[in-house]
């Protein structure tokens, strides 16, 4: 029989850990011969990749990527300084590691990662080492209620006057005006955006339709030329809507519930930076071009507390509030998030979301949605995210 070995985490089945916390763990190892070994260790990294390749003057240029956000090493048995015999049988070993508060979320894209294993080592003389890897999740918190403006209303409003002659200014058309607004600027994942698109059209155009989607908005860094980047959207989610006619006015509410998706995570890592924007899509207008709408928003990992006042469905229904967004012709591609705290939760578990929620409202952890190219650990592992399903004032059910 070969050597196994089982890497548990204390009282933290779902392998979650938030950056800040004490990680705990055991280590069983058996071995059913004695070996030789140089050191046996456990160790725990935490690393980001990126890489990309470019045609450039009938060239390929190759961009990559790296940071390393943590690689402790605890020895078991032996070092570097000479071997050890260890006979066969069943052996026990603890660990523990503190993680850096300042540590980014894992995540995982079509073009690089971020990832955290705990790594056991049988370093074997004159030999290949003996590995088992086991990979965890690492998320940074993000407390919604830190920043007050997500608490309040945001809106976007975008209008586009259509030239029906083509050449003469004279001609153009009364406008299509769009305007969309969510009741609060941050969400978790497993709550619902209730979204409202309101349309006026007094244009002579028609509309066809209107398709809205929740944005993932990746961009990767090289490390030697930080200027050198790639710039990735993921549609998360797609709702295709009725369009809007000539000199029709319309109200569209669209719910979109978030799927389990990593935070916006914009300085942590030097690497992946992620952000999240609904963008709102007009379609087939006559022989003009779209017209597209993007409302930033925030994912956090714990939500806004209930405390704005309630949305009733109507436009005037938010209170008023000055985070307005004329686009003109659109928003920033990440939204601003630098008033967001990133004190971790407390607990040595898989955190509690907080003492002002009751026992059966705290999150549960699921897999993410998406897990490309990733064999770390060799069981196409995919990382956790928190998701809170409560009803709010702000977040009624989909």
């Amino acid at each position: 029989m070969p050597t196994t070995c089982v890497v548990e985490f204390e009282n933290n089945p779902e392998k979650v850990f938030y950056a800040g916390q004490l990680l705990c763990g055991t280590v069983q190892l058996t071995l059913t011969e004695k070996k030789n070994v140089r050191g046996i260790y456990i160790e725990i990294r935490g690393k980001a990749y990126a890489y990309w390749t470019r045609e450039e003057d009938k060239k390929t240029v190759e961009y990559t990527g790296k940071e390393t956000y943590l690689d402790k090493r605890i020895y078991f048995v032996g070092g570097k300084e000479s071997d050890v015999c260890v006979s066969a049988g069943s052996y026990n070993y603890n660990f523990e590691c503190m993680l850096p508060s300042n540590q980014p979320t894992s995540f995982e894209g079509e073009t690089g990662y971020i990832r955290y294993t705990a790594r056991v080592c049988l370093e074997i003389p004159l030999c290949n080492d003996i590995e088992f890897k086991v990979p965890f999740t690492v998320i940074r918190a993000i407390n919604l209620n830190d920043d007050p403006t997500l608490k309040e209303p945001v809106l976007v409003e975008k209008y586009k006057k259509f030239n029906a002659c083509f050449l003469l200014s004279s001609c153009s058309s009364d406008p299509l005006r769009i305007v969309a607004r969510t009741p609060v600027g941050g969400y978790t994942p497993g709550q619902v955006i209730n979204l409202e698109i309101d349309v006026k059209n007094k244009s002579d155009q028609d509309v066809s339709e209107f398709t809205v989607e929740l944005i993932k908005q990746i961009v990767y860094y090289e490390n030697k030329n930080s200027y050198e980047t790639k710039y990735e959207e993921i549609s998360i989610i797609k709702r295709d809507i009725l369009g809007s006619d000539v000199n029709q006015e319309k109200m569209f509410r669209v719910n979109l519930e978030i799927p389990p998706i990593p935070p916006t995570d914009e300085d942590a890592s030097n690497i992946v930076k992620v952000g999240y924007t609904i963008r709102i899509t007009g379609k087939k207008i006559g022989r003009h071009k779209n017209l597209v709408l993007y409302l930033p928003i925030i994912i956090g990992t714990f939500p806004i507390l209930d405390a704005t006042p309630p949305y009733n469905g109507q436009s005037n229904g938010y209170p008023q509030t000055n985070n307005v967004i004329s686009q003109q012709p659109s928003a920033s591609l990440l939204p601003d998030k630098n008033n967001l705290s990133t004190v971790p939760y407390p607990g040595t578990t898989a955190p509690l979301a907080s003492s002002e929620f009751p026992e059966d409202d705290r999150p549960t952890y699921e897999e993410s949605i998406r897990n490309v190219n990733n064999q770390e650990g060799g069981d196409n592992f995919k990382p956790k995210y928190p998701m809170y399903r409560r009803q709010t004032s702000y977040s009624t059910g989909n």
